[in-house]
Formats: C-alpha cells, structure tokens, sequence
C-alpha cells in the first residue's frame, strides 16, 4: 500500500444558485431515467431478486427519486431525509425503527455537547461497551432483530465521523447527521459499504443530477447483473463433486465458484451506491474489476473500494505520519501491516454485530494473516522496485494476463480456505474435492 495524497477536508462550498443550476429539470431527461428504473423494477419482480424487503426498497428509492427530482433544491435533502425515516417504519418492526432512530438522536446529543471531545468519545464508547454486553451476554430475545440493524448503522460509519468531528471540525449540524447515518437502502442491506462522511457530504449535487443519477441507474445495473451471476455461481458450486468428477477438477472448480460468491457483496454494494446517486449524493464506485486484479495490491485497490479508503483514513495515514521518521519503507510496511490487523479484528467485530459472536477462527486467522503476508511483500517489491513505463506489445500483455490468472488462482485457493468451518475441513476437501 503505497502514499497517496492527502484528502483535503476544506473544500470550498458552491454557491445556491449552482446547486440551482445542477439540479435543473427536464422532462425528456427524466424520462430517460425513469423508464431504465422502470425496467430494473420488472427485473427485480421477475427474478425475485433478493428477499421480498428488496422490492419494497426499491419500489421507495425509485418513486422517491421520481418526486425528489421536480422538487425545488431547498427541499430535496429534507424529503430524503423524511423518506429515510419513514423507510424505517416500513422496512423495520415500529419497535425497532422506533429504537433505531432514538438511539441515532442520542448518540447526536452527545456529541453535539460542548464537553471535551475525549469525554464525548468515552461516553460513546461506553455506550458501546453497554450494547456490546446486552447484546452478547444478555441475549434479550425481543430485541435479538434490532442489534444487526443498530450495528450495521452505526458501527463503522460513527468512526468516521467521530474522526472528522475530532480532526476536520465538521459543523455538527442535525440534518447533515441524519441524511449521512439514516440510508434507506441501510435498513435492508445489512452489510453496508463504509461512506466516507465527507466524501458523502461534498458529493451532494457536485455534479448535474441527470449525470449522477444516470451513473446511478447504470451501477444498480451493473448490481443486479452481479446478483444474477452470483444466483448462477451459486446454484452450481455443487456441481462438480466426486465421483463424477476428478478430484483436482473439483477443488478448482469449487475454489473458484467460491471466490465469485463475492460478486453477491459487490452487486449489493453497486445497487446501494447506485440508489444514493439517484438523491443526488455523487458516489465514488465501490467495487471495480477485481477479477482482473494483477497482484494483491492491486485487488486491494480494486476490491470494497469504501473500506480500503476507510483503512487510508483512519489507520494507515495516522500510523504512517506517526512512524515516517523511520524511514519511508519501514513506515510503510508498518503501517500496511496494522491495516491488515485492524481489518482482521473490524470484520470479527462487524460479524458479532450481525451474528451476537466474534468470527476469530484459525482459518480466518490463516486467511489474513497469507494475505497480509503477500502485500507486505508487494509493499517491499513497490518499494524497491518503482514501477516502469509499460513497453506496448504482446510481450506486456501476455504478463499481464499471466499477473492476472496468478493473483485470480492465488485469490481462488485462499477463499476456499478462509469459507472452509475449520482447517481441517479445508484439508479433506483439497483431498477428496468434496466438502464434509
């Protein structure tokens, strides 16, 4: 993982009449929005993509959009911000959409205090011991269906924020807090790419709403053609046991049909992003080619975009300016190895959120710590070796293939370790290309 630049957290606000301008209406260009929404719609009734709530979603974002767009800009961001709440009551039991946003308007109130920050980031920090202990010793059965949906709102993006609010001094503003945590797409897709708060703020009408929301349109079409290939890769990954099939065949075929059940991850993320576009919100993309990754860094730049930004902001550039007086490469490797760590333990974290237990087994342990391993390497190779022009021609072209069936193999053989339910299981089924 190498330098980039810095994000620059004061960028200049544009005037009203810009904002105006941008989100200017047009009957025939809305039109063309309208009817590819109008289609995906059908695709989604007709394949019964995802569960049921799906379609509820995604019949509110798209009528929203439709009454959001003729709106005058002034009242835009509320409506959403409305729709958002109400989605909640309509997506969630009222007992846990009540919770939900009580909790959100709680955890404001602190921090919108004039108390020391460290004190306001002990209270939310005890409030999260507090939840932390109801949900995994308590097991309070009514409310075993609200903590996902709290964690899943909360528990990475209240990092960033409590990051900006202590390091950017971001104005604490109620409307500015609820359109960033209360997503309508979040109340259904429980795992949730991690918005950078002010990416997401500066995003908003930076560009004409018919360009961000077409880009929208065209990412939850590319979703859902993700969701559909993962239905196929799903339905075959059984396919290729013994006896009908050689041994080897099978253990490669099933590494690789278990790699690609991430496209299930990225067409979820594609469509979530796609839907925050359409209100205007100008989204970086979230998952871009990572079957054609050339190396592991290469994948980790291309793969969960959102968190290997996340990682930059919150961990990698703290620790690098921290540790660069030891010189660049040992700050690097440093600092690449504690984004490797803190992943480990925020995916462990993040699943006992979901699933009221910590996910820390050996495999996973075996997954990170092979991965972590290579893009230390891949650091050092950066390092040492600083990358060349490309010459054109068959011979580049050729490596790069090769790169790319490499890293896509590589990738393949280590998810099938990381899904395996412990190292064993994994070893009997390199041997016998069957799952136990």
């Amino acid at each position: 993982m190498s330098i980039s630049a810095a994000v620059n957290p004061t960028l200049p606000t544009p005037a009203p009449d810009v904002f105006a301008d941008r989100s200017k209406t047009d009957a025939w260009r809305f039109l063309m929005l309208a009817i590819p929404l109008a289609l995906l719609l059908y695709v989604f009734k007709l394949y019964k993509l995802e569960q049921p709530a799906f379609f509820t979603l995604a019949c509110m974002v798209f009528a929203g959009f439709a009454i959001s767009y003729w709106l005058p800009f002034r009242y835009k961001e509320t409506f959403v911000i409305l729709l958002s709440l109400a989605g909640a009551f309509v997506l969630l039991s009222p007992l846990f959409a009540g919770l939900v946003i009580a909790a959100g308007l709680g955890f404001f109130a602190i921090i919108r205090t004039n108390i020391a920050f460290r004190w306001r980031a002990l209270a939310m920090l005890a409030i999260l011991v507090a939840c932390m202990y109801i949900r995994g010793k308590l097991g309070y059965a009514p409310l075993e269906g609200f903590w996902p949906v709290l964690g899943a709102i909360f528990m990475y993006r209240m990092i960033v924020y409590m990051y900006d609010v202590k390091y950017n001094k971001i104005p604490l503003r109620i409307k500015d807090y609820l359109s960033y945590f209360f997503l309508l797409p979040n109340y259904y897709f429980l795992l949730f790419p991690v918005v950078d708060y002010q990416t997401f703020r500066k995003g908003y009408f930076k560009r004409d709403i018919h360009t961000v929301a077409q880009q929208g349109v065209w990412w939850i079409f590319r979703g859902t053609t993700h969701l559909l290939l993962y239905r196929v890769v799903y339905q075959w990954q059984g396919s290729f046991s013994p006896p009908a099939y050689p041994v080897a065949v099978s253990v490669i075929t099933k590494s690789v049909f278990a790699y690609m059940l991430y496209l299930r991850v990225s067409g979820q993320f594609h469509i979530i992003a796609g839907m925050l576009c359409l209100f205007g919100y100008d989204m970086p993309e979230t998952n871009r080619k990572y079957f054609l990754a050339r190396g592991i860094n290469d994948l980790w730049r291309r793969i969960n975009i959102y968190w290997k930004d996340f990682m930059v902001k919150i961990v990698y550039f703290p620790a690098y300016f921290k540790l660069r007086k030891l010189g660049t490469p040992k700050a690097e490797l440093l600092s690449t190895l504690l984004v490797i760590v803190v992943t480990w333990l925020l995916h462990a974290y993040q699943f006992f959120w979901l699933k009221g237990q910590f996910h820390l087994t050996v495999t996973d342990g075996l997954f990170w710590a092979i991965l972590g391993f290579f893009m230390l390497v891949n650091v050092w190779f950066e390092y040492k070796y600083k990358k060349r022009p490309q010459v054109p021609g068959w011979q580049t072209r050729l490596k790069y293939g090769l790169q790319v069936l490499a890293t896509f193999s590589f990738m393949a053989m280590l998810w099938s370790l990381w899904s395996a339910n412990s190292l064993s299981d994994w070893i009997v089924f390199l041997r016998t290309g069957s799952e136990p």
